[in-house]
């Protein structure tokens, strides 16, 4: 683990990698959901375990998997300082830029995964990541992109969604995976996986000491990690297309 700071607008915000043994790795940049959430994925002043939490979890079966992740505290969470005008996609835009300045990630391999909100904050300026580095590839956890916002990403993107909430399965999902590959320029490589038992939300819970943990759910990593592992070395941009 090597720890960092960057500056979002008014805010310095605290942030890690986490490393596997090899180098230059493959890089996940986990943009979280919405709230004020430290790295780990807690709330502030929740005072959980670190190691608890939802993408503390998360980001270790990716470094299992050979990747190095990238994280941070949201401003006014963790040790990040509080922000006035800090917004989440200056936070995102800027955690990314930082998160591929290392010697030991490869730049030919660096994602976006996106967790609820944080699909969001990725399509809202998808054209502005593209600017620092363009993503071999994007993931969205519990989507929260609609047909035309989705459209904007223009490299392999996958959907992880809970299958007990209709608009889960079609509006953030199937229909997304039609639109898609539908565009006039022969579509764009999508994948859609529907996680049946999941809870909406794709958040599953379980007691650990005197706390509650909750994590993303086993099913949607495992499916998250594959799909990442298969897109490692494929190249970027056009080469995606279908």
């Amino acid at each position: 683990m090597v720890e960092t700071t960057f500056e979002s607008v008014d805010a310095t915000i605290a942030a890690q990698w986490d490393f596997p043994d090899r180098s230059p790795a493959p890089l996940v940049v986990l943009i979280p959901a919405g709230g004020r959430l430290d790295r780990n994925g807690w709330h502030a002043g929740t005072g959980q375990s670190p190691e608890h939490g939802m993408y503390a979890a998360l980001a270790r079966e990716l470094v299992r998997a050979g990747f190095a992740v990238f994280r941070f505290d949201k401003p006014g969470a963790g040790k990040s300082s509080r922000g006035r005008f800090a917004t989440e996609r200056s936070n995102a835009l800027e955690a990314y830029t930082r998160a591929i300045d290392h010697s030991r990630i490869d730049p030919d391999n660096v994602f976006l995964v996106g967790h609820a909100g944080g699909t969001d904050t990725i399509a809202g300026i998808y054209p502005r990541y593209v600017e620092v580095l363009e993503p071999a590839g994007v993931a969205f956890l519990n989507n929260a992109v609609g047909e035309n916002e989705s459209l904007r990403i223009d490299v392999p993107l996958l959907i992880v969604n809970a299958g007990k909430n209709p608009d889960d399965r079609f509006q953030y999902g199937s229909f997304i995976v039609e639109t898609r590959k539908k565009r006039s320029d022969g579509g764009l490589d999508t994948d859609l996986v529907i996680i049946e038992d999941a809870e909406p939300g794709l958040l599953s819970s379980r007691k650990a000491g005197n706390d509650t943990v909750y994590t993303v759910d086993p099913a949607a990593v495992r499916a998250t990690v594959s799909w990442l592992s298969g897109k490692v070395g494929r190249g970027r941009s056009a080469a995606y297309r279908r």
